[in-house]
């Protein structure tokens, strides 16, 4: 039997955004865009996505999300 790779940080990150964004991959590549392998824009980008009850479409979800996620950042500057 052969041995199992295990995932990066840096994958099980991605793959959480991509699950949390419904497995919207345009979605996916513009939340990794904006969270570029930082924890603190991933938790704020999770906790604004978590409010757009609102929009539609997961990528409509995730723009308005890093929006949110982007007026946030100024308060840890």
């Amino acid at each position: 039997m052969a041995d199992i790779t295990q995932m990066t940080d840096a994958q099980k990150l991605k793959l959480e955004v991509y699950r949390l964004v419904m497995n919207d991959s345009a979605a996916t590549e513009k939340a990794i865009e904006f969270i570029a392998g930082n924890e603190l824009n991933f938790e704020l980008f999770k906790d604004a996505y978590a409010k757009t009850a609102n929009e539609t479409t997961a990528l409509a979800k995730t723009e308005k999300a890093i929006r949110e996620a982007k007026e946030v950042l100024d308060l840890f500057a």
